[in-house]
């Protein structure tokens, strides 16, 4: 099945709005309806092999940010609030409601009674304050504290409430604490195994979703199974025994083990491999409704791209078109700011679009005023294959490329750490911009390893996350973006497409509705197996 890339809506953020759909849907909690699919009522047991790019090095919510844990974290922990599908508005999933006062300044929510972590410890307020405690404890440098930033401090006055008080009014809060493929914020870890444990908690990781570790060590497959405690067992069955996660970062080698019956379940953003899995018959091709961007990210700290010049030069370079012909196969368009066409703050902002002759100028003007070659080390993945294509392009404008393709685990921690000169990287669908985009680009972002500092930015971000007009955000934003398109941490190439590719005998709801499959990382709570 193939879905267009055109559903998705920003929530409505204003504070009438944001109360009337908490309490609207407060009384569903987290049931779910029916998950039987065309493939006919879900059946219980069976073991789930899934593929995956990136090894799953914590489990720690605290410490776990990048993709890798997203699959199993999103098993284990389940999440506080929810977005169902592209273009819902957050909802209580854990939490019962989640309300704000007038002035959207505090945000009250209630729990369930009677839940367990499946450690068998109390899930009550107390083990929700102790985690969002951790994260905005500057002293734990958690990778939840940017998506945090708004909470002054977090009380428990009784063991079902939970009060978020606010440094300034703040709409978009439970998007915060949904699932959105990277964040960690909605996801509650059992305080007694964070303090058991401690720096080996990942084995032992304890939260309330549909599944539990059965094991798990460095560089090992992660096994999960089922969890006795999940805290939505009554209305949503974790239909599987087990759930193998294998480290095959390989897309070709993740498609012929899919082709061999060695794995059930696997993302691919490769188009070619896409479409031989279509054209093969034998397995399932879902495209997910993301709207995932790739992009050449830049170390704005340090020659050559401290100089705005050689990330202009960068822009013009990027034949944008000829990335797409070459090796999306149909299945993208051109990224030049960002927000994509489907998106609601989609605008005219634009990165300098191809000139290679303009390239070529700015990289003489760079070089003959500071006696330096462009030169540089480009990062990238064994998973993305566009990076022979880019560094011919910028080899063409006169820059001097070497390549660096990393193991994805590798990639995404020297990302982290800022060694890189420019890297390839992929903003991942996003609820709202105060996620990912917040985090990658404001100035004390967790992930903003570019070094990009510009104050104006800074402002135009922070009016736009205080205010509950959603026509106000979206106009900051646009502004915000803008500054991005002008000032270049990251250049724009193309959009991605998200492919999941499974045997015929995986089910879920969420192929029935691709709209639930908006980040490349697969989901499995929905998962069961016909036999």
């Amino acid at each position: 099945m193939r879905v267009n890339n055109t559903g998705r809506r920003r929530m409505l953020a204003t504070a009438s709005v944001a109360v009337a759909a908490v309490l609207t849907l407060a009384a569903c909690g987290g049931g779910g309806g029916s998950d039987t699919t065309s493939g006919g009522t879900p059946q219980t047991g069976g073991t789930l092999n899934v593929g995956m790019s990136s090894e799953v090095t914590t489990l720690d919510p605290a410490k776990g940010s990048a993709n890798a844990m997203a699959l199993s974290g999103y098993a284990i922990y389940d999440t506080l609030m929810k977005v169902d599908k592209l273009g819902d508005t957050p909802a209580p999933n854990i939490a019962k409601s989640f309300e704000p006062n007038d002035d959207l300044t505090v945000w009250t929510m209630k729990l369930p009674s009677g839940v367990k972590f499946s450690d068998g410890t109390d899930f009550n307020a107390e083990a929700v304050k102790y985690n969002m405690d951790r994260h905005i404890d500057p002293d734990q440098a958690s990778t939840a504290a940017s998506l945090l930033s708004s909470v002054k401090s977090v009380d428990a006055p009784d063991e079902t409430t939970v009060v978020f008080n606010l440094k300034y009014p703040f709409a978009n809060l439970p998007a915060v604490l949904s699932y959105d493929g990277s964040g960690t914020a909605g996801y509650i870890a059992s305080p007694t195994a964070l303090k058991k444990y401690g720096d080996d908690y990942t084995a032992h990781a304890s939260g309330v979703g549909p599944y539990q570790v059965k094991s798990w060590a460095p560089g090992k497959d992660i096994v999960l199974e089922r969890n006795p405690n999940y805290w939505n067992a009554g209305d949503h069955e974790a239909y599987l025994d087990q759930i193998n996660i294998k480290l095959i970062e390989d897309e070709q080698a993740r498609y012929q083990a899919l082709q061999a019956g060695d794995i059930d379940y696997a993302p691919s953003i490769n188009p070619t491999i896409i479409q031989q899995a279509e054209s093969g018959g034998q397995l399932q091709v879902i495209h997910g409704e993301g709207s995932d961007q790739d992009s050449i990210a830049l170390n704005v700290t340090k020659p050559p791209f401290d100089d705005l010049r050689v990330r202009q030069a960068v822009s013009y370079a990027v034949n944008r078109q000829e990335i797409l012909d070459l090796t999306k196969e149909g299945l993208g368009e051109p990224a030049v700011n960002l927000f994509p066409a489907s998106d609601p703050y989609a605008n005219d902002n634009s990165d300098p679009e191809y000139d290679l002759d303009k390239a070529k100028a700015l990289v003489d003007e760079y070089e003959a005023d500071t006696g330096n070659q462009v030169e540089f080390t480009y990062m990238c993945r064994p998973t993305v294959n566009t990076t022979d294509v880019i560094e011919r392009q910028l080899t063409a404008a006169g820059m001097k490329v070497k390549v660096d393709v990393q193991e994805s685990t590798t990639a995404v921690s020297n990302y982290i750490a800022g060694k890189y000169d420019a890297t390839c990287w992929t903003m991942a669908g996003f609820l709202t911009p105060d996620l990912l985009p917040y985090r990658f680009f404001y100035s004390t972002g967790d992930l903003n390893s570019m070094g990009f500092d510009n104050a104006e930015f800074d402002s135009l971000v922070d009016q736009a996350r205080q205010t509950s007009d959603e026509g106000k955000q979206k106009d900051l934003w646009i502004q915000a973006d803008k500054i991005l398109t002008e000032e270049l941490p990251w250049v724009w190439t193309t959009s991605q497409p998200i492919g999941f590719l499974a045997s015929k005998k995986v089910h879920s709801i969420d192929f029935e509705e691709p709209s639930r499959l908006r980040y490349y990382v697969p989901t499995v709570n929905n998962v069961w197996l016909s036999k």
